[in-house]
């Protein structure tokens, strides 16, 4: 992990979530990146179904900015919805390169109504189920991705009480999400907590928990990237804590967040890999969870880009 030294802020919290935010100074230039959200909305990427599941192709367009994807960001399109296995890094002006993918959308493999099939359309959410994550990222398992789906469209769906299966397609994750109750469900969450960032121009990370359990950690090189990921983060978090149910959790406190971010920090080397042509990604392993931390070559003297805590 990064030494940076972080300074921690909350608890803050609603219902069952709790957040904690980490603060210091930026070690990275954010502003040269944009995130696969925005570069989508600003038409300077194109992703292209190639007819592997395994496997799309994706091209910036852009002359000037770099793209971050973040692994678990969801395509919407195609032959059928994906989700992207890991962290990736996308130069200006890139051609077309290769990214692993996990399907979230198990059954269609054909163009569905008012969609390119030879193309993704956007990317407004991330993959939110704990479990899931850890399938893509670290077992790279496309049956326990698709178990995954299931499992988080069944805890949705009981905490809306309603079948939160789209009819358009039974299976994918994305049109499931994108249900009009849920939107509602989630928007007392949204409006306690998603402005809490624009307070402080020093965050570069978060931290949240449900029910009193340890969950995820998300921490960047700089707060301006931080920024422009953070509706994602934001909705994986609520989507967490709303699956899972309200449940009485322990009073949680900045000295147990500063625990856990120290045990994090003596994670050890599991596995590392390059992922052409300039993200480097290492997994890292610690007692009771995983490391994930994402670096962009061209920065040079080891600067991590991003790094991922997932509590087991």
């Amino acid at each position: 992990m990064a030494t940076n030294p972080l300074i921690l802020s909350g608890p803050y919290c609603h219902e069952n979530l709790t957040m904690f935010f980490f603060h210091g100074s930026e070690t990275i230039n954010g502003e040269r990146y944009i995130s696969l959200g925005e570069a989508f909305a600003k038409e300077q990427v194109r992703v292209y179904e190639t007819g592997t599941v395994g496997q799309l192709e994706a091209e910036n367009l852009s002359e000037k900015f770099d793209i971050f994807i973040q692994a678990g960001d969801v395509l919407k399109g195609g032959r059928q919805d994906r989700t992207i296995g890991i962290d990736f890094i996308i130069p200006a002006r890139s051609g077309r390169l290769p990214i692993p993918a996990f399907c979230v959308e198990s059954g269609r493999w054909n163009r569905r109504r008012g969609e390119d099939a030879a193309h993704f359309s956007g990317s407004t959410h991330s993959i939110h189920l704990k479990s899931m994550r850890l399938a893509a990222k670290m077992a790279h398992d496309q049956a326990a991705v698709w178990e995954g789906v299931s499992h988080s469209q069944v805890t949705l769906g009981h905490a809306l009480n309603k079948v939160l299966r789209a009819a358009p397609s039974p299976t994918s994750y994305q049109l499931s999400v994108e249900d009009l109750d849920l939107k509602k469900r989630k928007s007392d969450f949204e409006n306690k907590l998603r402005k809490i960032p624009e307070n402080s121009g020093d965050i570069l990370g978060y931290a949240f928990y449900v029910n009193g359990q340890r969950n995820s950690a998300d921490i960047y090189g700089s707060t301006k990237l931080f920024q422009k990921l953070w509706e994602k983060l934001l909705d994986v978090a609520i989507l967490e804590a709303i699956g899972a149910g309200k449940e009485k959790g322990k009073p949680l406190t900045k000295r147990g967040a500063q625990e856990w971010l120290k045990e994090a920090g003596q994670s050890r080397p599991k596995e590392r890999k390059n992922a052409p042509p300039r993200t480097c990604l290492t997994v890292k392993s610690y007692k009771d969870g995983v490391v994930f931390e994402t670096l962009d070559e061209a920065l040079g003297d080891g600067a991590v880009l991003h790094t991922n805590i997932i509590h087991k």
